[in-house]
């Protein structure tokens, strides 16, 4: 019989695996998710998959009806933008509370804590999954910390209700599974960031912490937008994680910030 333990690993590594299935594009928008065919290929019962699929639901990436079961989101671009562009700017404003407050001895060693070690899940590398999730593990673990210690309970709670749209969740990591490199140098881009980001905090470099933040957002939205014209223009999903799920019907100009 297994073990709590073993059981928790199982629906994480199941969750990983249906959360990559969902964004690399092998479901569409709005796409009924069946248990049981999910079960023979996952490997795994269907109370583990039925656990993998609410966790995606408290993600955004799923929703369940009742009678109906689980089926993917169909979601629009300005939905997933406008939100990290106010992800963004919320974290702009924790990063200004942070420096004008000063980061502990503790929350200091924490941030230094977290770069070790996702240096160390950078030179293992992504091809394995334990390292997309540790990865994914230490990315929220970031952002959780950089919120928290803004001491702002309104910006913890509004990232918190943020985060339920897909792709905005700071554990929201896709890796691009068709690469070679699984996407490695684009995080590498971005670990560069924190890295710049927790010096300009420790110095406390309020201007240059929130810039970092604001520019992280919208370079993500610029990404999106140019992932958005490969959809439309026909060229495959699979190369596009996550825009698998955006409504095709959704054809207006892109607004504000990301245009």
């Amino acid at each position: 019989m297994a073990s709590s333990t073993e059981n928790a690993t199982q629906v994480e590594k199941a969750t990983q695996a249906l959360r990559e299935a969902v964004l690399s594009g092998v479901y569409g928008g709005d796409e009924k998710l069946r248990e049981v065919p999910l079960s023979e290929m996952l490997g795994v019962s269907r109370t583990v998959v039925r656990l993998a699929l609410s966790a995606l639901e408290l993600e955004g990436l799923v929703v369940h009806a009742p009678n109906r079961g689980f089926r993917t989101r169909a979601f629009s671009l300005e939905e997933v933008t406008d939100a990290i562009i106010v992800r963004g700017e919320l974290e702009a404003i924790a990063a200004r509370y942070i420096c004008e407050r000063g980061l502990s001895v503790d929350d200091r060693e924490r941030f230094q804590d977290i770069l070790a070690r996702m240096e160390q899940v950078l030179a293992d590398g992504f091809a394995e999954v334990e390292g997309r999730l540790a990865w994914m593990d230490l990315v929220a673990a970031f952002h959780g910390l950089l919120v928290s210690a803004s001491g702002s309970p309104a910006i913890e709670a509004t990232i918190a209700q943020l985060s339920r749209i897909p792709l905005v969740a700071p554990k929201s990591v896709v890796f691009d599974l068709s690469s070679a490199d699984y996407s490695r140098d684009r995080v590498l881009d971005m670990f560069e960031t924190r890295k710049q980001l927790v010096e300009a905090l420790m110095n406390r470099q309020g201007g240059r912490a929130a810039a970092l933040m604001v520019g992280y957002a919208y370079q993500a939205c610029s990404n999106k937008r140019a992932s958005f014209e490969s959809m439309r223009s026909g060229r495959r999903l699979s190369m596009v994680p996550g825009m698998g799920l955006i409504n095709r019907r959704d054809e207006r100009t892109a607004p504000g910030p990301w245009k």
